[in-house]
């Protein structure tokens, strides 16, 4: 990673205080494993041994997950107003999920993992602003509906919009309720069974175009495209550590 990415992490992954343990070491090498592993898609064990050994980069990788430095990192950029967020989208898509996923002890429909049209798969949920750049995602089974998904993401820690733009599988009576009450406008196409039409502004939705081109970007880490994890928190740490680089990446194609 650049040395500007560096001074945007190190805050987060480096503790600091009295009671910060053991110096830190490496860590800048080790979120670099970290990286190489979302990039690539390539088992831990095949880490390339210029990162430190596989294991070690492993356990700091969890360590970092399971403490939730990923989502405190999206949230700071989430609300830092770097980018405008009145505006913002909502969508899912569907991951493949390798068989080395499978065979968790607590069962795999606790770990998001289910089966739907596509096969063995899991659905990434993704809320992201006006340029396409995640402000939350969340991690269900395949099967789980797009309804329960918009519930996960907006109760995520981020600016409530002025606006929200969602495909068809988003039209719900209680959903357009729920932006109301937030103040926010539900720009949502309506279902062929609706008695009444709902208006729409062409205009504003052909923005979506936006969060279908930040899914596309966040498959291009193999970790993600494909799901091998066997448990949802190293899974979505892996989508929140793709979000996190898709924001670096945007301001240095602004810069």
């Amino acid at each position: 990673m650049s040395d500007a990415e560096w001074a945007f992490f190190e805050p987060f992954v480096v503790a600091k205080g009295e009671r910060s343990g053991r110096p830190p070491r490496d860590h800048r090498l080790r979120l670099d494993g970290v990286f190489w592993i979302a990039r690539t898609g390539a088992q831990w064990r095949d880490l390339p041994e210029v990162f430190g050994k596989w294991s070690t980069v492993y356990r700091q990788f969890r360590r970092w997950t399971l403490s939730g430095v990923w989502e405190a990192m999206l949230e700071a950029l989430a609300e830092s107003g770097a980018e405008p967020d009145s505006v913002q989208m909502i969508d899912s898509t569907i991951v493949r999920a390798h068989v080395s996923a499978a065979g968790f002890k607590r069962g795999t429909q606790r770990q998001g993992l289910g089966r739907s049209k596509g096969g063995f798969t899991s659905k990434i949920h993704l809320r992201t602003n006006a340029v396409g750049l995640p402000l939350a995602a969340e991690v269900t089974a395949g099967q789980v509906s797009d309804y329960r998904g918009y519930d996960l993401l907006m109760d995520a820690e981020a600016p409530d919009p002025k606006v929200l733009l969602a495909d068809k599988g988003y039209d719900a009576d209680r959903i357009r309720d729920d932006l109301e009450a937030r103040s926010a406008a539900p720009m949502i196409p309506g279902r062929k069974g609706r008695k009444h039409p709902v208006p729409i502004d062409d205009f504003i939705y052909a923005l979506r175009n936006q969060i279908e081109r930040g899914i596309g970007k966040l498959k291009w880490s193999r970790r993600l495209a494909t799901r091998y994890d066997k448990t949802a928190d190293s899974y979505l740490g892996f989508v929140h550590i793709g979000s996190l680089r898709l924001w670096h990446r945007h301001f240095v194609n602004r810069a």
